[in-house]
């Protein structure tokens, strides 16, 4: 007969029985939350690319080879781009498997999004441990579990998840909150494992700050963080913790200062749209509650959104925004009184919304993407409210009945969210149908105009073109890139001094953009006007000797002009400046073949593109064709 087991050991083994059962369970939560999201986001594998995507990914030379020299060439600042190396890097990793079809790249998406939400999953589950004393042991991880299925579903993050050009936002996330995460366990280790979860932290925010800079605000987090934890230990904190605060401040600050000079120099920040102190004061509320309201009450998400502040300043509504905007930040303040949850979670949402309230304007003013990091705390919130209710008890209901209410509610909320979120995807499925759906939502938008022009101008639908184009200058009259679509619009109309006036305004506000004069350069040899546009591409040539694609250029326009010399030079020093280029070879082989008349040197020219270490595989097919039929003409 077995001896009875003391009451003290059952306890242990029961205690050992739930310590095995708790790797399972997270497993569980995770497949499920990643589930969820495929079945969310399948839909839009079919997406193309929109023309958004076009200078990130279809027409980005950058992602083309993934040596060490180009990994290398991604992580060097630049003038005149976005300096987000993480994201450029995946997208090479992404056209080594996949080339240019976007399924692949889609994938990718969902995979960092499935990511991120399991990293919010961990990250509630910390942080709710450690924001609510009181709170039951098993309920943090019902918070975590509500929080992160609501955060996975919310439509906002739609823009974040299946524009792939936001692949940025996905990357940030993931490192975000993995950093977070490991921060809030670091704190509650000692000695070794706390020093090395605070270095991973450390290598988390770099590597978020590295795919979108806007993760600078990881510090912010942080102290608002050690307030709301220990807001009476606050001074022992900074004193015991100052070596991972200075590092975490130090890269914040080197960060601004390379985001700030990359916005400069790409012409991403803007003129104050108000007109003094007050009005740009209020554009900031607006934009702050607009925020707010994607998150709660927005059902119509858009790629673009107008934001109007209302005129005098002085009016009841302005009055009313700005009371609403001061009550929430006074009243989150002084909640730190009675709780930590909201104090935490409304200055979280500001300061994650920090870099887009256009206290330094920058060019779009509202984005469903604005408020990914931001949303966290929304889920937060929500979770518990949810977990509050499914443990809520009175006398007058069964034990059961506010449990099953919780998770009715949860699931239709769920629901509803799902419905929305699978009904955006659709609405990004190629350039047409996103900026389409924009212009109905938000006529008056800027941003929807001048991109459903390029749509229409991609189609050859130059008049649907030309009324977007005019649309979008009329609202934005400094918006000089929909001024030189205006003037190639209005070249292939006909409309030739109405071309030449909006080249010359654009040119007046963006000096500095060679783009519009190479423009201008075209419409000259359309026009037949071969000096104007000769003269304009030698002086570009001089500004830049190697630019490839100036001496093609030229040579198309010498080709028209019949001085075959000439362009057959221009086409040569091409090639020699980018050999992997093929138009450069084709436009030798076409030149020879159809005005020489020298099928010998068009069938070198074609034989020496087809060998060339180029990309455009279908291209080099089309070229191998043209050597085949002049052998046979032969």
């Amino acid at each position: 007969m077995e001896p009875k087991a003391k009451e003290g050991d059952q306890f242990a083994h029961a205690t050992v029985k739930f310590i095995d059962r708790e790797p399972l369970r997270l497993t569980g939560v995770c497949f499920l939350i990643a589930v969820f999201v495929v079945i969310l986001y399948c839909n839009s594998l079919g997406n193309q690319f929109t023309n958004w995507d076009d200078s990130m990914i279809y027409g980005n030379p950058q992602i083309r080879s993934l040596g060490w020299d180009d990994i290398y060439e991604m992580f060097i600042l630049k003038k005149g781009t976005t300096y987000q190396p993480i994201r450029v890097l995946s997208y090479a990793v992404d056209y080594h498997f996949w080339k240019l079809n976007p399924t692949g790249y889609h994938i990718t998406n969902i995979l960092f999004y499935i990511l991120t939400c399991i990293m919010v999953f961990f990250t509630l589950r910390q942080l709710s441990a450690c924001l609510r004393e009181r709170a039951s042991p098993d309920s943090g991880g019902r918070v975590a579990f509500f929080g992160s299925l609501l955060f996975a579903v919310h439509p906002v993050h739609v823009e974040a998840v299946t524009w792939l050009a936001a692949r940025k936002e996905v990357l940030q996330g993931f490192f975000f909150f993995s950093g977070f995460c490991l921060y809030i366990k670091g704190r509650e280790e000692q000695g070794r494992k706390r020093f090395i979860y605070f270095v991973l932290a450390l290598s988390s925010f770099l590597i978020a700050i590295l795919s979108k800079p806007s993760a600078v605000v990881f510090s912010g987090v942080i102290l608002i963080y050690e307030i709301a934890r220990r807001k009476e230990n606050f001074k022992r904190f900074i004193r015991d913790h100052w070596l991972f605060l200075s590092l975490s401040l130090i890269m914040s600050a080197i960060f601004v200062f390379i985001l700030m000079k990359v916005m400069v120099d790409a012409g991403g920040i803007k003129e104050y749209r108000g007109d003094s102190l007050p009005s740009n004061f209020l554009i900031c509320v607006y934009i702050f509650l607009h925020s707010i309201k994607l998150l709660l009450l927005t059902i119509n998400y858009s790629a673009s959104y107008t934001i109007s502040v209302g005129l005098p300043i002085f009016s009841w509504k302005n009055f009313l925004f700005t009371f609403i905007g001061l009550f929430l930040f006074v009243f989150s303040l002084f909640s730190l009184r009675w709780t930590k949850v909201i104090f935490f979670s409304f200055f979280f949402f500001l300061i994650a919304l920090l870099p887009y309230l256009n206290i330094i304007p920058i060019s779009t003013v509202l984005a469903d993407r604005y408020v990914f990091i931001a949303s966290f705390s929304y889920a937060f919130l929500l979770g518990i409210l949810f977990d509050r209710l499914y443990a809520f008890k009175h006398k007058r209901f069964s034990e059961g009945f506010f449990k099953l209410l919780s998770v009715v509610l949860l699931v239709f909320l769920l629901c509803c969210y799902s419905y929305m979120t699978i009904h955006q995807n659709k609405i990004w499925e190629n350039s047409y149908t996103l900026w389409a759906d924009a212009v109905e939502k938000y006529p008056e938008s800027n941003m929807a105009n001048a991109l459903m022009g390029v749509v229409y101008m991609d189609l050859g639908m130059d008049e649907k073109a030309a009324e977007h184009l005019e649309k979008a200058v009329q609202l934005l009259p400094h918006d000089y890139m929909s001024r030189n679509n205006l003037g190639i619009v209005y070249g292939r109309l006909n409309e030739h001094e109405k071309a030449l006036q909006e080249f010359s305004t654009a040119m007046g506000l963006s000096p500095d953009d060679d783009t519009i004069k190479v423009n201008l350069s075209v419409f000259y040899q359309r026009q037949k006007e071969f000096g104007k546009g000769e003269e304009l591409l030698k002086y570009l040539q001089k500004k830049n000797p190697k630019n490839a694609n100036l001496h093609y250029r030229l040579g198309l326009m010498y080709k028209d002009a019949d001085r075959y010399e000439e362009a057959v030079s221009e086409f040569l020093r091409c090639v020699e400046l980018a050999p992997d280029i093929i138009n450069g070879y084709e436009e030798l082989g076409n030149l020879y073949a159809t005005r020489i008349g020298d099928s010998e040197r068009a069938k070198y020219y074609y034989s020496l593109g087809v060998m060339s270490p180029t990309k455009a595989k279908s291209r080099v097919e089309d070229l191998r064709w043209m050597v085949q039929d002049l052998e046979a003409n032969r």
